[in-house]
């Protein structure tokens, strides 16, 4: 307690965003401010952005109780759902979450790793499916413009040929693309399902 108590002071310089209003600084409950900020998953030199916000109303924040109350707080964040939350999200291992009582946030971290990694691996596959299909559309697109010239009024006898040659590509393109559209919808499924179990099996350890 007293080596962060230090630490804060030696770094009350440091400036920050307002984070309390007029009336919060002249009615301040430290230890609430100090719980809320924990809860929250904020470090506790947060205490400093507070000092900067009320020093405009001559008050200093009580960092005792701010202390106190920022512990509780903290020992409500770091939790091992919180962790698999934090990690299932994508986020960084918050810092405040570090030695003892950390451990259970830190186990919970490494299991959201493991389910975010899955539903990266999803993302990854819906979003080629979604560009499969998307290029299926312009190439529907451009084949139904080509019928269109084809059938258009004066068109030459080689012109006529050169499309008839580049439907039948577009054709095989898209009947082969079709196929490859169909194994990406069963790999997506099995992706989505693969990830909802993992999920089940994951929390159940937490």
């Amino acid at each position: 307690m007293h080596s962060r108590i230090l630490i804060l002071i030696m770094t009350l310089g440091v400036s920050g965003c307002a984070t309390l209003d007029r009336d919060s600084c002249l009615t301040a409950d430290w230890q609430l401010i100090g719980f809320n900020d924990g809860v929250a998953g904020y470090e506790a030199s947060r205490l400093e952005q507070h000092r900067d916000a009320c020093s405009e109303y001559g008050i200093a924040p009580q960092m005792d109780d701010y202390l106190q109350g920022y512990d509780r707080g903290v020992s409500r964040y770091c939790t091992a759902t919180n962790g698999y939350r934090t990690a299932r999200a994508g986020k960084q291992l918050n810092a405040v979450c570090s030695g003892g009582p950390g451990l259970a946030f830190v186990r919970g971290f490494e299991l959201g790793s493991v389910a975010h990694k899955q539903a990266v691996q999803l993302a990854d596959a819906e979003r080629e499916l979604s560009t499969m299909r998307s290029e299926q559309r312009s190439d529907d697109r451009e084949l139904n413009e080509k019928r269109e010239q084809l059938v258009a009024d004066g068109i030459s006898t080689q012109a006529r040929s050169f499309l008839l040659l580049e439907i039948d590509a577009l054709q095989h393109d898209m009947r082969v693309r079709a196929t490859a559209i169909k194994r990406q919808k069963q790999a997506v499924q099995m992706e989505r399902h693969y990830l909802k179990d993992l999920e089940s099996d994951l929390r159940q350890q937490l």
